[in-house]
């Protein structure tokens, strides 16, 4: 299978997670002001925390540091930052579940340097490359990919965003392997608008940077 496929076996393989799954241990949501502060992966114990405490009074804002997770999951996250305009900020890194639904629902986003957003897929994606036989998945797998397209694509139409920012760089003329970010100008032609970046300095192994329009 193509390198640039790699990151999609995790996704699928996610899908049939149970939604009362354990958290990972790395994966922490508390309260620090007027912030929810979610460190981890995504998944539904994590996402059930994250909403408890948004019943809380004064909570404007999302700190999120994530390399994805589940999709519903994610998408939980994201319909209840957008029921709250609550602003999304990004101190390092938000790749994968967390780019493709949790930070285009924030109010106002703010980033920590230029690259801590990172791409890499979404459904459908997954059901283009099975259409085009770039890739073969079970059927089972395929029905849970179009029923959780139906809901990402609800979302984004409900956010006014195109969701083919989740993936337009994995195809030409990009191509890119793994994870690409954007920046912000790029993000606001997809609708992700209301977007500041920071100075800060990228992990190593940050996510590429490309632009919409390649030179």
């Amino acid at each position: 299978m193509p390198r640039r496929l790699i990151h999609l076996l995790p996704l699928l393989l996610a899908l049939a997670a149970p939604a009362h799954a354990q958290p990972s241990p790395s994966a922490t949501v508390e309260r620090t002001g007027d912030a929810i502060v979610f460190r981890g992966r995504i998944e539904g114990t994590a996402a059930a925390k994250f909403r408890e405490l948004l019943r809380e009074p004064g909570v404007g804002r999302l700190v999120i540091t994530s390399h994805g997770g589940l999709v519903d999951a994610a998408l939980d996250m994201a319909e209840a930052v957008a029921d709250h305009a609550l602003d999304v900020e990004v101190p390092q890194a938000c790749l994968s579940s967390c780019a493709n639904y949790v930070f285009p629902a924030g109010r106002k986003k703010r980033l920590g340097h230029a690259r801590a957003v990172g791409w890499h897929g979404n459904m459908a994606h997954v059901l283009y490359l099975q259409q085009t036989g770039q890739a073969s998945w079970s059927e089972p797998e395929i029905e849970s990919a179009r029923r959780l397209e139906r809901r990402e694509q609800a979302f984004f139409r409900r956010i006014g965003v195109d969701g083919f920012v989740c993936w337009f760089g994995k195809i030409a003329p990009h191509n890119v392997d793994e994870f690409y970010s954007l920046t912000a100008p790029d993000m606001a032609r997809f609708g992700i608008s209301d977007v500041t970046v920071g100075d800060g300095t990228p992990a190593a192994g940050a996510p590429e940077l490309i632009a919409v329009d390649p030179p």
